[in-house]
């Protein structure tokens, strides 16, 4: 039973297996179980697993069910969600005090640090991680924006799943524009400039604008050196072709490697070798 559920099992699970309380109390003394929360128990030999926390929680739903017989939607179902379900995905670095669960219908829990939340979530809306059932990151990200969490926090999140193509930007944009209000910005505001300024908060940039970035970069890094070289091959000393102080300052700036863009100046080697070959002519005069 344990073996399938990251070591863990439940007192209710033992009871099923015949194991009685005192044998659970026995095996525990003796080291063979260690008590992980009230009512779940570990296997010292097989190791602690990764979120305890949240895999205690989210078997004490259903105590007595093992966690590969809990169909996904169902009455007594739980999902992982809110900052929760970000640990599980490693997104952004939002603080998660309490273990964070939606459920389909209203259910409460005398748990510390456990938050119940109900909400009728959709096949869409689910996925696996690490053999537990999980929002989404868009779901996730939704969730968080409905609870307004803070707008960096979110920002850090929504960044993290762009790169990671956990998410499509476009989709996105049209499910959280509804909470462009909340977040400062006016009722009009696209959801694009919502996940803009989130983004922003949290001192990050998208992956997509990056990328149109450096293609931007690269076709100016390009063109210079095109003129740069067009002017030596006419015949022109280096030293006059880099009279120009923008020219000087590109040619250090790639000379040395300090370009951010390491792609655009891959793509423009071809053309600055001459360049370099005729500067170390002139040094060698």
């Amino acid at each position: 039973m344990a073996v399938d559920q990251w070591g863990l099992v439940t007192a209710a699970q033992a009871r099923g297996l015949g194991v009685s309380g005192v044998q659970l109390m026995r095996l525990t003394e003796a080291g063979l179980l260690e008590s992980v929360g009230r009512g779940v128990y570990a296997l010292p030999a097989v190791g602690l697993p990764r979120h305890l926390e949240i895999k205690v929680a989210w078997l004490r739903l259903q105590a007595r069910v093992p966690a590969w017989d809990r169909p996904l939607g169902s009455r007594d179902s739980g999902v992982v969600s809110h900052a929760s379900a970000c640990q599980l995905h490693d997104l952004g670095d939002i603080p998660a005090p309490d273990v964070e669960i939606s459920v389909p219908r209203r259910r409460t829990t005398t748990e510390p640090f456990v938050r119940l939340r109900t909400a009728c979530l959709g096949a869409a809306d689910i996925t696996v991680v690490d053999g537990l059932p999980v929002t989404t990151a868009a779901r996730t990200i939704v969730d968080l924006l409905h609870t307004k969490a803070d707008g960096g926090h979110v920002g850090g999140v929504i960044a993290d799943a762009e790169r990671r193509d956990l998410v499509d930007i476009d989709a996105l944009a049209d499910a959280v524009q509804p909470h462009a209000r909340k977040y400062g910005l006016p009722a009009a505001a696209t959801g694009h400039e919502l996940i803009e300024h989130l983004v922003g908060q949290a001192g990050r940039t998208l992956h997509f604008q990056e990328v149109a970035r450096a293609g931007e970069e690269g076709i100016a890094i390009g063109a210079q050196l095109g003129v740069l070289t067009r002017y030596l091959d006419a015949g022109k000393p280096f030293r006059e072709a880099l009279a120009g102080e923008a020219y000087a300052s590109l040619f250090r700036a790639i000379a040395a490697q300090q370009l951010e863009n390491r792609t655009a100046l891959e793509d423009a080697m071809p053309r600055f070798l001459p360049v370099l070959r005729a500067l170390q002519q002139e040094t060698s005069q």
